[in-house]
């Protein structure tokens, strides 16, 4: 998909000459004067209702393309703002801390005493003291695995934590692309309402003289009552998003600054081929990267499991005060203890079953892997196919239908200038042709968004040259 301009058909000359050839034609005297207003208020107001127009069709300006650093600034403050990424970089934190635990345990030791009295009808009344001091000096892999389950939760987390953030870059371009798209077609109906309100001055002045009819007027009244409710509703989408992207920002809505939107609009791109964006989808995607840390970690608990059937070893060393062995009158004496004991795993079924519970998690977590990566890839099929589809529409629309379109309105604006058409007619020219134009926008801006999906999909590796690509630190897996 290349690049392309931004076609605008406008009509308030035209019309205004048509119609100053049609008053002329009545004969009216004092209509060359609100004919020659509406001539003036085209020429010299400024507002967009009344730009000035050369041609057939105006080309607008392009719109100038948003420095980086400002599409950096936005996405910046959304993903410092929104909970929820920060969530699961906390959960991040805690794991990660949780694995320092585990590789820093260390069994605390154990000090033992123990007195030995001698029964009341033994020989000689005695009194043994014995003090041991007990460590069991884990294995150091045992330690290692203690630690692995953390880390794939620590895993996990950050890659919830990337898709988070990936999910609010992407919410972030759709808000600024229906904002663009609003504020696109408000300036589009403030330009037919414009026009509509010259010829209804000019319908009014007409029918002094008995020329013009009131069923003319009351249309062109529906059509202004019409194209306000359009702009109220298109006010309060352009105020939604506003709000949302407000919302995705952490920022009021009255402190949003918003760059120039109006340039994603004509964002296209040549889509890489469906294998490379496959292999895009499959490498970088965080939604896989969560599956294969819960995969990871049951894997971590099963190594867990079989360490346990290596039990870590206890060593001892004692001191004991003992009595006389041989005689009582004999003297007491003193003795040291050296000791080594190890749990034997004689009972270890249970141990077998609950490893094989952890592999059936860890194939529990491959399929859903394959799951999810055949649905991204299916999701992936749809928007490459439907921006394919809205590319070529667009394509269609700019090169043939609106053309096709403002001749149609030419030759209607031709029968009115020689007395064979009515004002009205040309209206409905034009009006078929603004109401092209208006799909033409929603055509640009369904474009862009699946544009943003297969940007989103392929974990922002797509499009990493556009103005509008995410963070070079937010682009895949890692």
């Amino acid at each position: 998909m290349g690049s392309r301009g931004r076609t605008m058909p406008t009509h308030s000359r035209r019309v205004s000459v048509a119609l100053c050839t049609w008053v002329m034609a009545l004969g009216a005297s004092g209509l060359l004067a609100s004919t020659a207003s509406a001539q003036e208020r085209s020429d010299t107001d400024p507002s967009p209702d009344n730009a000035p127009h050369q041609g057939e069709h105006h080309r607008r300006a392009p719109a100038a393309m948003p420095s980086g650093e400002t599409i950096a600034a936005l996405d910046e403050r959304a993903l410092e703002n929104h909970p929820s990424v920060r969530a699961p970089a906390s959960r991040a934190e805690e794991a990660a801390l949780a694995a320092e635990v585990e590789e820093g345990r260390w069994p605390e030791p154990r000090v033992e005493y123990m007195a030995e009295i001698s029964t009341p009808w033994a020989a000689h009344l005695t009194t043994d003291h014995m003090v041991t001091l007990m460590q069991t000096i884990p294995w150091p892999a045992t330690r290692r695995a203690s630690a692995a389950p953390a880390r794939a939760m620590e895993q996990g987390a950050r890659a919830e934590e990337r898709a988070a953030a990936h999910r609010v870059l992407r919410d972030v371009r759709r808000e600024l692309v229906a904002i663009a798209r609003a504020r696109e077609m408000l300036l589009h109906i403030d330009e037919e309402a414009g026009l509509v309100a010259d010829v209804r001055r000019i319908i009014e002045a007409t029918l002094s003289v008995g020329r013009a009819e009131h069923a003319d007027l009351y249309r062109l009244q529906l059509a202004e009552a019409r194209l306000e409710d359009m702009r109220q509703e298109e006010e309060a989408m352009l105020h939604a998003a506003k709000g949302r992207l407000a919302n995705l920002l952490g920022v009021g809505v009255d402190a949003l600054e918003l760059p120039e939107t109006t340039a994603i609009l004509d964002w296209t791109l040549d889509l890489p081929p469906r294998d490379e964006l496959a292999k895009m989808i499959e490498a970088g995607s965080p939604a896989l990267a969560r599956f294969e840390a819960e995969r990871a970690r049951a894997r971590a608990q099963e190594e867990l499991v079989e360490r346990q059937l290596r039990p870590p070893p206890q060593v001892m060393i004692g001191y004991g005060n003992m009595a006389p062995m041989y005689s009582h009158d004999d003297p007491r004496h003193d003795v040291f203890q050296v000791g080594f004991s190890i749990a034997l795993p004689i009972w270890g079924g249970r141990y077998g079953t609950e490893a094989r519970r952890w592999q059936a998690s860890a194939s529990a977590s491959e399929e859903a892997r394959a799951g999810a990566l055949r649905e991204l890839l299916a999701q992936m099929e749809s928007a490459r196919a439907r921006a394919t589809q809205a590319d070529e529409r667009v394509e269609a629309y700019r090169e043939e239908l609106m053309p096709m379109a403002s001749l149609v309105s030419a030759e209607v604006l031709t029968g009115v200038e020689v007395g064979q058409r009515s004002v009205t007619d040309y209206l409905g020219a034009v009006r078929e042709e603004w109401d092209l134009h208006g799909r033409y926008l929603e055509l640009k801006a369904e474009r862009a968004n699946q544009i943003i999906e297969l940007q989103y999909l392929s974990a922002g590796q797509l499009a990493a040259e556009s103005p509008w690509a995410y963070p070079a630190t937010l682009r895949g897996q890692q």
